[in-house]
Protein backbone atom coordinates (compact mmCIF):
# COMPACT_ATOMS: atom_id res chain seq x y z
CA UNK A 1 0.00 0.00 0.00
CA UNK A 2 1.23 3.23 -1.14
CA UNK A 3 1.45 6.36 1.90
CA UNK A 4 -1.45 8.13 -0.05
CA UNK A 5 -3.42 4.95 -0.47
CA UNK A 6 -3.16 4.89 3.27
CA UNK A 7 -4.10 8.28 3.82
CA UNK A 8 -7.48 7.58 1.57
CA UNK A 9 -7.73 4.36 3.87
CA UNK A 10 -7.06 6.81 6.63
CA UNK A 11 -9.54 9.57 5.78
CA UNK A 12 -12.66 7.04 4.94
CA UNK A 13 -12.47 5.18 8.45
CA UNK A 14 -12.08 8.95 10.06
CA UNK A 15 -15.05 9.95 7.69
CA UNK A 16 -17.22 7.05 8.81
CA UNK A 17 -16.18 7.14 12.35
CA UNK A 18 -17.00 10.85 12.37
CA UNK A 19 -20.39 9.96 11.01
CA UNK A 20 -20.81 7.46 13.86
CA UNK A 21 -20.11 9.39 16.50
CA UNK A 22 -22.27 12.82 15.72
CA UNK A 23 -24.45 12.70 12.34
CA UNK A 24 -26.73 10.47 14.27
CA UNK A 25 -27.49 12.46 16.95
CA UNK A 26 -31.40 13.17 17.21
CA UNK A 27 -31.45 15.19 20.27
CA UNK A 28 -30.06 18.28 18.73
CA UNK A 29 -32.58 20.44 16.92
CA UNK A 30 -32.33 21.45 12.84
CA UNK A 31 -34.06 24.57 13.17
CA UNK A 32 -35.95 26.72 15.63
CA UNK A 33 -38.53 28.86 14.55
CA UNK A 34 -37.91 32.54 14.13
CA UNK A 35 -39.44 33.87 17.20
CA UNK A 36 -37.49 31.39 19.49
CA UNK A 37 -39.84 28.77 19.94
CA UNK A 38 -41.85 27.41 23.34
CA UNK A 39 -40.83 25.50 25.97
CA UNK A 40 -41.24 22.31 23.29
CA UNK A 41 -38.14 23.42 21.67
CA UNK A 42 -36.11 23.98 24.64
CA UNK A 43 -36.65 20.96 26.37
CA UNK A 44 -39.59 21.92 28.37
CA UNK A 45 -37.47 24.89 29.70
CA UNK A 46 -39.00 27.92 30.32
CA UNK A 47 -37.66 31.32 31.97
CA UNK A 48 -40.66 30.95 34.56
CA UNK A 49 -39.22 27.69 35.56
CA UNK A 50 -35.52 28.01 35.42
CA UNK A 51 -34.82 31.33 35.62
CA UNK A 52 -35.49 33.67 38.80
CA UNK A 53 -38.68 35.90 38.66
CA UNK A 54 -36.32 39.12 39.06
CA UNK A 55 -33.41 38.14 37.15
CA UNK A 56 -32.32 40.72 35.00
CA UNK A 57 -29.75 39.97 31.73
CA UNK A 58 -28.51 44.09 31.72
CA UNK A 59 -27.80 44.82 34.85
CA UNK A 60 -24.09 43.84 35.46
CA UNK A 61 -22.32 46.67 35.94
CA UNK A 62 -18.33 47.01 36.50
CA UNK A 63 -16.22 49.31 38.71
CA UNK A 64 -13.04 50.32 38.09
CA UNK A 65 -10.14 48.57 40.57
CA UNK A 66 -10.08 50.23 44.28
CA UNK A 67 -5.89 51.23 44.46
CA UNK A 68 -4.06 49.47 47.46
CA UNK A 69 -2.87 51.57 50.18
CA UNK A 70 -0.35 50.96 52.77
CA UNK A 71 -2.72 49.75 55.20
CA UNK A 72 -5.28 48.44 53.10
CA UNK A 73 -5.83 45.84 50.06
CA UNK A 74 -7.21 47.23 46.61
CA UNK A 75 -10.19 46.14 45.49
CA UNK A 76 -11.38 43.65 42.60
CA UNK A 77 -12.58 45.34 39.57
CA UNK A 78 -11.57 46.91 35.77
CA UNK A 79 -8.55 48.31 34.78
CA UNK A 80 -8.90 52.11 34.60
CA UNK A 81 -7.55 53.32 31.22
CA UNK A 82 -3.93 54.24 30.23
CA UNK A 83 -4.27 57.85 29.08
CA UNK A 84 -2.53 58.41 25.39
CA UNK A 85 1.17 58.55 25.37
CA UNK A 86 0.76 55.57 28.21
CA UNK A 87 1.79 52.78 25.78
CA UNK A 88 4.91 51.92 27.52
CA UNK A 89 3.44 51.95 31.37
CA UNK A 90 2.64 49.51 33.79
CA UNK A 91 -0.62 49.44 36.10
CA UNK A 92 0.86 50.12 40.00
CA UNK A 93 -1.09 48.47 42.73
CA UNK A 94 -2.05 51.90 43.59
CA UNK A 95 -4.56 52.25 40.20
CA UNK A 96 -1.94 54.68 38.34
CA UNK A 97 -0.45 54.15 34.83
CA UNK A 98 3.78 54.77 35.33
CA UNK A 99 6.29 54.90 33.22
CA UNK A 100 9.25 52.23 33.71
CA UNK A 101 12.40 54.13 34.59
CA UNK A 102 15.63 52.66 34.24
CA UNK A 103 17.81 51.61 36.89
CA UNK A 104 21.09 54.06 36.88
CA UNK A 105 24.85 52.01 38.42
CA UNK A 106 24.15 54.18 41.79
CA UNK A 107 20.28 52.98 42.29
CA UNK A 108 21.64 49.16 41.63
CA UNK A 109 24.30 49.42 44.19
CA UNK A 110 21.92 51.18 46.90
CA UNK A 111 19.86 48.03 45.99
CA UNK A 112 22.29 45.31 46.31
CA UNK A 113 23.26 47.76 49.56
CA UNK A 114 19.59 47.66 50.94
CA UNK A 115 19.54 51.54 50.69
CA UNK A 116 17.29 51.80 47.81
CA UNK A 117 14.13 53.99 48.24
Amino acid sequence: MTWIEGLEKFSTLFSERVEQLFAKKTDIPQQLPANGGDADTVNGHTVDTNVPVNAKFTDTTYSVMGAATSSAAGKTGLVPAPAAGKQTAFLRGDGTWVEMVEATDEDIAAIVAGTFN
